[in-house]
């Protein structure tokens, strides 16, 4: 790990140094684009009052006093010196407290957008591909802060700039011998910080991870969709031993890093910078006391101005190790940017023309990135529009991943996919994708107004009919009206505490209502009842056939009450299609698929037999 580490950081060059920190400039820039000047101007704001005070308005005083000149002389050079300063300081109350917070969000605001951009075009495959996945997270968390770091150091690398310009000259003439202590403390700062830089760095990555590992467990321990399994089972234990596990490998990383990162440290801050703080004040008292050649304020100045450009280099120094190491993580910022998705939504291509006559696969085989085993086999079949199709098989027979291929989530190992004989690849991916309205399985609620998790966009004028009638149809109208501020409630208490919880039946009633809402040709449910009840679920296969005629629609179940009244079956299995045809004649050829029904129907019957009074008038 360590010899990874190692490589990760020195392969970049003051070059790429220097790279990524202007592509990220670059980006502030656009943004926000006197944000760098202002930086530049606070950074000789910050310097110049800090100068005036420590080098000249204490030197010019003691001089004064010592050469016996007048009070109101001294009074009217420090009075200026004094305004000065104020000027100064006020620029920098008003920048930081004024204009930066607010270019700060806007800046943020900006990246995140790019970010999250690039999040929802990346291909679905990446999120499998843990490497992918773990810059994605890097480069979130980068944006969190690393902006403002980096208008940090180049604020305090122009300033330190600033600082040893207008200060190296005085130094120098008044005495040129102290800048051999400047130079002694540089070049032992470089050595000492370089190497702390690269240990830390490697602290860092190693501690990720087992950090990551305990951020997981402490979220599944708040967050609510993990309440009930926490409270009636003993996974908390199994929980905490991994939480106790992560933390051991935390100490175990803090352990071999911890030490050199501290020595390397005790050496930057102590034998570089503070003892050479002490051999100038030394030789600054020897030319005044015994060599007499040197005013007190003159000693005193020079002693200050030579503590302000060593402060000045070694500011410097470090603002350099400080953007080395944004560069660093930049750098998984802009491969994450940088990435370019397989399937592309900007790609030119047709927009399908309507109605949809028939959707077609020939051939069609998928394995997932890093796994061998063929999720979908040489798959062929064809669907005509306006047919009901369901598809249905045990869990893990391929079903959703045969759907998320329709929708072109993934391209296919082999095979095609066309729509109205056109292959999927031609049309525009956006307008391709507007065909479906599709309830994945796996459907989320989000932190927004019922009525924005129903649209899935902005809502707009007009759209409390559409908001209505979708509710109508999905049998939550009754329950939503009842909610304080109807389609407007927000869903779930995380940013209200007016907001509602539904049950799972409930959520999935509303997420349905998506697929009314959009009324896209082509409607497709994964799983549509898997959280309904058997009157429920019959309920809202009624309703989806009324408020879908006429439109295409695929649904995906291993529970075959629905398939029934479908007008072609897919009976799927490792990844093939080994049955088809409608519900009568697939009882008929008395295959996998009537086994299946036949195991179901029975279950169903128990449950309703449950549901049925006995002759005492008692529910059995």
């Amino acid at each position: 790990m360590k010899k990874a580490v190692r490589q990760e950081t020195e392969k970049y060059t003051i070059k790429q140094v220097l790279s990524n920190n202007l592509f990220l400039l670059r980006h502030i820039g656009k943004v926000s684009p006197w944000r760098i000047p202002l930086v530049m101007i606070n950074a000789m704001a910050d310097w110049s009052k800090g100068l005036i005070f420590r080098v000249f308005a204490v030197g010019y005083v003691l001089n004064q006093i010592q050469s016996r000149a007048s009070f109101q002389r001294i009074f009217y050079v420090v009075g200026l010196l004094a305004l000065l300063s104020f000027a100064c300081h006020l620029v920098n109350i008003l920048l930081k407290n004024c204009f930066f917070p607010r270019s700060d969000l806007r800046i943020q605001s900006h990246l995140m957008k790019l970010a999250f951009d690039k999040a929802r075009k990346a291909d679905l495959e990446c999120y499998e591909n843990t490497e992918y996945y773990e810059r994605h997270i890097r480069a979130l968390n980068a944006l969190k802060s690393r902006p403002g770091m980096v208008l940090d150091s180049t604020e305090m690398l122009f300033g330190a700039l600033f600082g040893f310009l207008a200060l190296s000259g005085l130094a120098l003439s008044l005495d040129g011998f102290m800048i051999l202590f400047i130079a002694l403390q540089i070049l032992a700062n470089f050595v000492f910080a370089r190497k702390e830089n690269y240990q830390r760095r490697a602290y860092e990555v190693e501690l990720a991870e087992a950090n990551r590992q305990a951020d997981y467990i402490r979220r599944v321990h708040y967050m609510p969709e993990y309440a009930r399994e926490l409270r009636t089972t003993h996974i908390s234990d199994v929980l905490f031993r991994r939480f106790a596990a992560a933390t051991q490998n935390g100490i175990r990383v803090i352990e071999k890093h911890g030490l050199k990162c501290a020595i390397y440290r005790l050496f930057v801050d102590a034998v570089c910078t503070r003892m050479g703080y002490y051999l100038v004040i030394l030789f600054a008292a020897y030319r005044i006391l015994v060599l007499r050649n040197m005013m007190i304020g003159d000693g005193l100045m020079v002693a200050m101005a030579m503590f302000s450009v060593t402060e000045a280099l070694l500011d410097q120094e470090n603002s350099f190790f400080q953007l080395h190491e944004h560069a660093m993580y930049i750098g998984d910022l802009k491969d994450f940017l940088d990435y370019e998705p397989k399937i592309r939504e900007d790609s030119a291509g047709a927009v399908p023309a309507m109605p949809v006559e028939e959707l077609r696969a020939e051939n069609l085989s998928f394995s997932y990135s890093g796994s061998r085993r063929k999720v979908i086999d040489n798959i062929s079949f064809t669907i005509k529009g306006g047919q009901t199709v369901a598809i249905v098989g045990h869990n893990g027979a391929g079903k959703s991943t045969l759907v998320k291929l329709l929708m072109r989530l993934y391209e296919p190992d082999s095979g095609k996919i066309c729509l109205n004989d056109r292959e999927i690849g031609a049309y525009k991916l956006s307008a391709y994708r507007d065909c479906f309205s599709t309830v994945f399985q796996d459907f989320k609620v989000f932190s927004l107004t019922v009525g924005e998790n129903i649209l899935m966009r902005r809502a707009a004028e007009g759209d409390a009919e559409l908001l209505a009638e979708s509710l109508r149809a999905s049998g939550m109208s009754e329950r939503v009206s009842s909610f304080p501020y109807g389609t407007d409630t927000m869903m779930t208490r995380e940013f209200d505490d007016g907001g509602i919880s539904l049950s799972g039946g409930q959520a999935q009633k509303i997420a349905l209502s998506r697929l009314y809402a959009k009324n896209a040709p082509i409607a497709i449910l994964d799983e549509p009842s898997s959280a309904l009840d058997p009157i429920a679920e019959y309920e809202l296969f009624e309703n989806m056939k009324r408020i879908c005629e006429g439109r295409t629609v695929i649904f995906i179940s291993h529970r075959l009450s629905g398939a029934i009244s479908a007008d072609v079956i897919f009976m799927m299995e490792q990844g093939q299609i080994i049955e088809r045809g409608n519900h009568e004649s697939l009882m008929r050829q008395n295959g996998k698929y009537a086994e299946m029904f036949r195991k179901q129907a029975e279950k169903y019957e128990e449950k309703f037999a449950l549901r049925t009074p006995s002759h005492t008038g008692r529910m059995t």
